[in-house]
């Protein structure tokens, strides 16, 4: 696979469509540094595209080859994207991918839909059919693709509610107080001083 292909942009994503759709391997210089410890961290590379990054200890591993074999199935891992929903849904999975070498990989680009809100990872086997996670990451916001369509309230702390008042009563002040030039008038040069024609002076100046 070409470096081309790693960092193309992705196609179109059916959240129903088959696991496995728009993934890419992450290039070996966004390799981390082994710690024998299980991770998975989920970062943002744009509105369309992640990066899913994991560490599987010998003893997870050793537990997930357990659980395959008591289900006489083949070990096969998994990464997967979910998508936090209202109202107390359950997460949408909207991206994933089956992983060929989870041990000795550890990282993958997975393409998601636009405006995905809140995603997490999950890393897991395939047990059958059943996905089951072994590894999550915490929830992190996707950004959008542009501009926010609606408008809402700002809800504030009441210390931050105190400081706004405070901030919006001393502005308020000054601007009383002190007349405000246009803008104009912030980029003309001030005018220039009168000058005193010699010769010609009345009879004040005499």
């Amino acid at each position: 696979m070409s470096s081309f292909e790693r960092l193309g942009t992705p196609g179109s994503l059916d959240p129903l469509g088959p696991i496995g759709a728009a993934a890419t391997w992450a290039p070996p210089s966004l390799r981390g540094r082994r710690y024998a410890e299980d991770r998975l961290h989920l970062l943002i590379r744009e509105p369309r595209r992640v990066l899913v990054i994991w560490e599987i200890s010998p003893a997870t591993a050793a537990t997930a080859a357990a659980r395959a074999s008591a289900a006489s199935v083949a070990l096969r891992y998994q990464v997967r994207i979910e998508r936090e929903r209202d109202g107390g849904l359950a997460p949408d999975t909207i991206a994933g991918t089956d992983l060929p070498d989870a041990l000795g990989g550890e990282g993958w680009y997975l393409a998601i839909p636009p405006r995905a809100g809140r995603c997490r990872a999950l890393l897991g086997l395939d047990i059958g059919g059943r996905f089951e996670s072994i590894l999550v990451s915490r929830w992190i916001a996707t950004p959008p693709e542009g501009a926010c369509d609606s408008v809402a309230p700002w809800p504030l702390a009441p210390g931050g509610e105190a400081w706004v008042e405070r901030e919006w009563r001393a502005a308020a002040a000054v601007t009383r107080s002190t007349t405000v030039p246009s803008s104009s008038a912030r980029y003309q040069p001030p005018p220039a001083p009168p000058t005193r024609r010699d010769g010609n002076a009345g009879e004040g100046e005499r």
